[in-house]
């Protein structure tokens, strides 16, 4: 049964690089993927992955209307995402940028991301829009 370490070793490797393609290594590609997800959610439970530990627990333990009132005040829809700023290193990384919202506003912000185990988080993400007219 020779072949049972070669499947072990093909499966662990498969995971290894499932979990690398999961978790982009760079940090304005996690967050690129995040604002992906964020556009779509209909609930934090597919958010909370990208947050920090401290952030997902806490928003976890929200009361639903809570959590909902996070969902409708965060959830947006940005195009045109510039980083202005950014100051990155081997565990935090922080961008100001500029982007245009779903419905064409300018808006700008600034984003900081920390490592996790190895993997970005989302630790602060702060934009500013003008209110329509």
């Amino acid at each position: 049964m020779k072949f049972v370490p070669a499947v072990t070793f093909a499966l662990i490797f498969s995971l290894a690089s499932f979990a690398a393609c999961a978790a982009p290594s760079d940090p304005l590609e996690f967050y690129r993927e995040y604002q992906a997800v964020l556009a779509k959610a209909k609930s934090l439970d597919p958010l909370l992955p990208y947050y920090t530990k401290e952030l997902s627990t806490g928003l976890a333990k929200m009361p639903k209307e809570m959590q909902a009132n996070y969902l409708r005040m965060n959830a947006r829809k940005l195009t045109d995402l510039k980083v202005t700023r950014q100051a990155v290193d081997a565990n935090k990384a922080v961008f100001e940028m500029t982007a245009m919202t779903g419905d064409g506003r300018p808006t700008s912000g600034k984003v900081t991301l920390v490592k996790e185990k190895g993997a970005w988080k989302v630790d602060d993400d702060a934009w500013a829009t003008q209110a329509p007219r």
